[in-house]
């Protein structure tokens, strides 16, 4: 285990503790601990970066599970494929291109959603810590991927478009990575960052069960304001937010497992819940998830 002594938002020291959570996989507790000067929530301590590993090993963990059985996989792989055109479309909306464009994926899993842009015409490559996951984004959806380590060597400006969904709050070197997306981007290049978000309806409702919380794999947990804070420190402009309204859903359905409810009965109240945390959101604009949208200044 390593403890942050500073805050990787501000340099603030003092903190004070969010929350305890726990692992719904291996039942392990963990404290969430917020900056007294900026507000920045973070899990602190934390597993270091070796031993993070033996957190993502549960079968039940469905990142790189895309292509299991059961009810909840099919939704969740319905789902993704509507996500993956959505994705897509904000995509060349934001770059003001369709295709002939470059586009890398940090922590792409088993590449589905790269695959199914390599087949609009446009240069698509992914980085992949796990190296299953690497192998399945090969053999399935003829995607190029990069471990961490070699990702260390592409070439600057090589990409028009860097994306993470729901990657940030897993990267131990936080700023050393935002910088390499940085070296990456073109001059103009687009960064899109989609992360959890610590003030939104659902995450104030059900608190310590709330699934976005996932320690320890999620080692931070964003507000809108920390993470502008954060990315911006690295020659980055903020452009604008986009929402992401069918997390508020599945969170919610999951958060309700955490608090023991069943099955059936877990997936009317997300419906309620999500559609309140939707509503909630069109004025505070704390939807569940946000897409960030950064321009390299």
């Amino acid at each position: 285990m390593e403890q942050l002594k500073t805050c990787l938002c501000c340099g603030g020291t003092h903190f004070q503790l969010y929350l305890h959570a726990k692992d719904s996989y291996s039942n392990a507790s963990f404290d969430i601990v917020k900056c007294v000067s900026c507000g920045f929530v973070f899990t602190n301590p934390r597993p270091d970066i070796n031993g993070i590993a033996q957190y993502y090993t549960s079968p039940d963990y469905m990142s790189h599970n895309s292509h299991g059985k059961g009810l909840v996989q099919s939704i969740y792989r319905y789902a993704r494929k509507y996500m993956m055109r959505k994705k897509l479309s904000l995509i060349q909306e934001i770059s003001g291109k369709q295709q002939d464009f470059s586009l890398l994926d940090f922590g792409c899993g088993t590449g589905d959603f790269l695959g199914y842009v390599k087949q609009h015409h446009i240069f698509a490559e992914g980085v992949e810590p796990d190296q299953h996951a690497r192998e399945i984004a090969r053999s399935v959806n003829n995607v190029d991927t990069y471990s961490i380590e070699d990702s260390a060597n592409i070439e600057p400006g090589k990409f028009d478009v860097i994306t993470l969904w729901h990657v940030l709050e897993h990267v131990h070197e936080l700023h050393p990575q935002i910088e390499y997306f940085n070296k990456w981007l073109k001059k103009g290049g687009i960064l899109l960052i989609a992360v959890p978000n610590i003030e939104s309806y659902d995450a104030k409702k059900y608190d310590k069960y709330w699934d976005a919380l996932d320690v320890p794999r999620h080692i931070y947990h964003f507000s809108p304001k920390n993470i502008k804070q954060i990315v911006s420190q690295h020659n980055f402009v903020f452009v604008q937010q986009y929402p992401l309204l069918l997390d508020a859903f599945y969170i919610s359905m999951r958060s309700e497992w955490h608090k023991g409810t069943g099955k059936f009965l877990s997936f009317l109240k997300a419906i309620l819940t999500g559609l309140n945390s939707n509503l909630n959101a069109r004025k505070t604009l704390n939807y569940s998830s946000l897409i960030y949208v950064f321009k390299k200044s």
